[in-house]
């Protein structure tokens, strides 16, 4: 290939995302006034192009790629307003010059990914990344300086200019200053001879080292064309790495043989929101910037067509300005005399620094030493907002979207719910129109894996008509929706379809009944009489009672909701009525010949499936689940953790009288028990609560009797389930039980004058002196450690 003529050809290389290197672009173009504009970026997406000239495109956007057959094998090329590539790309639609993408095809980096990750499938393992060719003298004989420049090429640039890191020395040298076209031939001779130094490694990363290459070859053969098209000039705007090589003389029979047999899927492309926070490099995306909102605020001073050299007192004041009032906004004092203070101040360290105008870390510490006070915790604020960013892009109506996006799209302006990169909290009443819209369509993007809301409870409110949702949204949405699209082109379709699918799949009932109260809540009436079915015909063909007990509580509690959601009400009560008649006829084998962990695991499933058939009111249902726990604390093959539980219910119930209950634990506590087992007993019969020794004192003193009566060897091994015993009671039940043990303790807890037939001997008195020498301790261990009244002693 002949080498292309130096006036008509325009090399410039640039940051991604960098607000200088576009102010430069700009200026090179207008200079250079290229026939036609070339742009690093997937040739997929060219009919996209024009769609940027819309005044209702907003960055920051992006370019969504993916496989037509598989959407989650997809890429995303953003945008910001600062961003070179889209500043040229307005340029160009501005004056009517044909613009286009140069880089290698996203259909081909797509189905290399696709290959890839089959091949991992196959060989059951991650291949590595980093696959070097051979060499025999690596790594010992390399010499430092080029392995240096390999890790981190402009590190090492930014190091020879004498600073720390090379953030900071491209921010100095170009994006914060005010540069015209000349910026561009130093960048070109500083990369060429890093380049240059990189090829003398004797590796290099195989397959990384074969994408450049490719993707460089295919850039060049695009400008090779352009400059065949027509007479004028081409501009090239690409990242600085890759100038040097498309400089290079290439002959084009020898691109066109790196591209030959490339794999290739069918691809779509469309323009999807992005975020400031996801422009951010510590977001994980690979050209991203350390602070997107204090480029966008540069950017704002660097506009095309002002002052060579930025005003750094204006720059300056603006941004601390708006630190000021963002504290404000959040409920902290931040003065005008402040502001000036920390402008000044930011000014003053930029000349100690020797820089033109204060950067972000000039700004950082000026704004942390006034506006902040030295306080950490609302300069976290600032960073968040200001300097991160919490913008989302907008896209135009005309943009053709994927029928999902289009859809929500038209729910989010008719229900006004805006999609922010932030957490935003809303309160929804289900009683109005409105609120019940909202929260069925939040809960129907859940079921396609889209969580824009997460439910947060019902916050002050105890009824069952308000829910409390936090909000944020995440560009990754935008492929979630893509891939929902095999459930349907609308949400309501799209989560009723995936919900049914889901169900069918599930291997659980608790899955399943999950699924059915997502349906119900999302107000999709046909999936969730199908899911129901599905439920009740799983749930009559299994055996496995702890199974059965997870899948009751969901769906009682969705049964509360009352008028607030049209429910198919009594296929529901018939449902659980069957799971619940099932539970209990089987509950009692359930209980008998456990593992402790088995044991421990089904103690909660019931814990909770009581609580479920407190909601449901129906007089039968309490009636068969009291029979089955009178089963289970009489059985004696039962678990001890089990039975606990089971006398603790049915002391809660009324259902045994206090005196039984009495019986029945001084029973499980008596000698003839192994201590161990005891203590499973009443760990299961405390459970997450210590009021029932409070309010009744005969259990109390039972309980204290029988640990009196433990010899040392026993309760050191018992401590653990006690401790698990124990460990749920809060600090104020702790109080009142020391309190209540104090005003108890002149009576020895062997003494008979106040002796009842069912409480165990116990031959270790504890005397009020005893009691008294102890008490500090006590009250210092349990976290309770405040005087106690006399007049409750």
């Amino acid at each position: 290939m002949a080498a292309p003529q130096p006036d008509r050809l325009h090399l410039l290389g640039i940051r991604h995302h960098g607000p200088g290197s576009a102010r430069a672009v700009l200026s090179a173009l207008d200079a250079a006034d290229p026939a036609v504009v070339l742009i690093e970026g997937p040739p997929d997406a060219d009919e996209l192009i024009a769609f940027a000239g819309l005044p209702a495109m907003v960055p920051p956007i992006a370019l969504l790629v993916h496989a037509q057959d598989d959407a989650a094998n997809a890429s995303f090329f953003p945008f910001a307003l600062f961003s070179p590539e889209w500043q040229a790309i307005r340029w160009a639609l501005a004056r009517g010059r044909p613009v286009r993408f140069i880089d290698l095809p996203a259909s081909h980096r797509l189905a290399e990914r696709a290959k890839a990750k089959q091949t991992e499938s196959n060989e059951g393992e991650v291949a590595p990344e980093d696959t070097r060719a051979p060499a025999p003298d690596e790594p010992d004989t390399v010499d430092p300086e080029l392995a240096q420049i390999r890790r981190d090429p402009l590190a090492y640039l930014a190091t020879l200019a004498g600073y720390d890191d090379s953030e900071s020395w491209w921010n100095a040298i170009v994006e914060q200053g005010a540069h015209g076209p000349e910026i561009f031939a130093a960048l070109e001779a500083a990369i060429a001879a890093l380049r240059e130094k990189i090829d003398q490694l004797p590796y290099q990363p195989a397959d990384e080292a074969q994408r450049e290459l490719r993707r460089e070859a295919h850039m060049r053969l695009e400008i090779a064309a352009a400059l065949g098209e027509q007479d004028g000039a081409v501009a090239v705007i690409c990242g600085a790495w890759h100038v040097p090589a498309l400089r290079r003389k290439v002959a084009l029979k020898d691109d066109r043989a790196l591209l030959k047999g490339l794999p290739q899927v069918k691809v779509t492309a469309t323009w999807v929101p992005w975020t400031e926070t996801r422009l951010a490099a510590a977001s994980g995306y690979g050209a991203g910037v350390i602070s997107p909102g204090w480029y966008a605020h540069l950017w704002q001073g660097l506009q095309h067509g002002q002052a060579a050299a930025l005003d750094a007192t204006g720059f300056t004041t603006r941004w601390q300005a708006r630190v000021a009032e963002l504290l404000r906004r959040n409920g902290r004092p931040a003065s005008t005399a402040s502001v000036i203070e920390a402008s000044r101040l930011a000014i003053t360290l930029a000349a100690l620094r020797n820089v033109a105008l204060p950067g972000l870390a000039e700004m950082r510490e000026a704004s942390l030493a006034t506006l902040c006070e030295g306080e950490t915790a609302p300069f976290r604020l600032i960073e968040q907002q200001l300097i991160i960013g919490q913008r989302v892009g907008e896209i135009d109506d005309s943009v053709p979207q994927m029928p999902l996006a289009a859809d929500l799209a038209r729910w989010q302006r008719k229900l006004k719910l805006k999609p922010e990169a932030l957490d935003t909290d809303i309160a929804l009443d289900l009683r109005s129109e409105a609120g019940l819209a909202k929260s069925q369509l939040l809960h129907r993007l859940g079921l396609i894996q889209v969580p824009w809301g997460r439910l947060q409870g019902s916050g002050q409110s105890r009824g069952t008509f308000r829910e409390n949702w936090r909000l944020r949204w995440e560009p990754e949405y935008s492929v979630r929706l893509v891939e929902a699209l095999v459930h349907g082109t609308t949400v309501a379709q799209a989560a009723g379809n995936a919900a049914v699918t889901n169900a069918q799949a599930a291997t659980s009932l608790n899955t399943v009944a999950a699924i059915v109260r997502g349906c119900l809540e999302a107000g999709l009436s046909e999936a969730a009489e199908t899911t129901i079915a599905l439920l009740q015909q799983r749930s009559a063909a299994t055996s496995d009672v702890a199974d059965l007990t997870e899948a009751v509580p969901p769906l009682a509690e969705i049964l509360r909701y009352g008028t607030a959601r049209a429910l198919p009400t009594e296929a529901l009560r018939l449902l659980v009525t069957s799971l619940v008649e099932a539970i209990c006829a089987g509950l009692v084998y359930a209980c008998r010949s456990l593992q402790a962990d088995v044991a421990a695991d089904l103690r909660g499933r019931l814990a909770r499936l009581d609580v479920a058939i407190g909601l449901i009111e129906d007089r039968g249902l309490r009636d068969g689940w009291s029979r089955a726990l009178l089963h289970v604390a009489a059985d004696a093959s039962a678990h001890p953790l089990l039975k606990g539980l089971a006398n603790r219910v049915l002391y809660d119930q009324g259902i045994v009288s206090p005196e039984q209950t009495a019986l029945a634990l001084s029973r499980a506590l008596s000698r003839s028990v192994p201590t161990l087992e005891a203590g499973d007993w009443l760990d299961g019969f405390l459970g997450q609560s210590g009021q029932v020794l409070l309010h009744d004192q005969m259990l109390r003193r039972i309980i204290d009797g029988w640990l009196a009566a433990i010899d040392d060897e026993a309760f050191n091994n018992l401590l653990p389930v006690m401790r698990r015993a124990f460990a749920s009671f809060d600090r104020n039940e702790r109080r009142r039980l020391l309190d209540e043990l104090a005003r108890q303790r002149p009576l020895a807890v062997g003494s008979t004058s106040d002796a009842s037939p069912l409480l165990p001997p116990a031959p270790l008195p504890a005397t009020a002196a005893g009691f008294d020498a102890a008490l500090p301790l006590l009250l210092t261990i349990l976290g309770a450690d405040r005087p106690i009244k006399e007049a409750n002693r």
